[in-house]
C-alpha cells in the first residue's frame, strides 16, 4: 500500500484580522476574494505554495476560476489585489507563488496518523 501524506494549513486566530485579508475584505467582493486565496492555499499545499498546472503548461485565470469554482471576475479581481498585496508571486515561468503557505504547511504520513491516534486511544483507556 502506498504511503500517503496529510496536509493541512495552519492559519493563526488573527488571520481575519491581518491588515492584508482586511483590505481583501474590504472590497465589494471581499468574502469571494479571501475564499480565492485560500482556495488558492490548499491547492498549492502540497507543492509548498507553488501553483502550476502541469511542467510546461502554468494556469491561466481562467483554469484558476474553473477549479476553484470562482466567477471569473472575481479571480481577475483577485489577482490583481493579491499582486498588489504580495500575496501572490509569479516566477519566471509564470508558475505562481503564494510566498505565505510554506510556513502555514503541516502534514504528517499515513504511518504516523495511525501511531498518533493509537497513542490519542491509549491515553483514553
Amino acid at each position: 500500500m502506498a504511503e500517503g501524506k496529510y496536509y493541512w494549513l495552519r492559519l493563526k486566530e488573527d488571520f481575519f484580522d491581518r491588515h492584508d485579508i482586511r483590505c481583501l475584505e474590504d472590497r465589494p467582493n471581499g468574502a469571494k476574494i479571501v475564499l480565492f486565496y485560500l482556495k488558492l492555499m490548499t491547492e498549492s499545499i502540497d507543492h509548498e505554495g507553488r501553483l502550476r498546472f502541469s511542467e510546461n503548461r502554468p494556469y491561466t485565470r481562467e483554469m484558476l476560476a474553473t477549479i476553484t469554482r470562482t466567477d471569473i471576475d472575481i479571480v481577475e479581481e483577485a489577482m490583481d489585489l493579491l499582486y498588489d498585496l504580495e500575496l501572490l508571486e509569479c516566477d519566471e515561468d509564470k508558475t505562481l507563488i503564494l510566498p505565505k503557505v510554506p510556513d502555514l504547511i503541516g502534514f504528517e504520513t499515513e504511518w504516523a496518523k495511525k501511531k498518533r491516534e493509537y497513542r490519542e486511544r491509549q491515553e483514553t483507556d
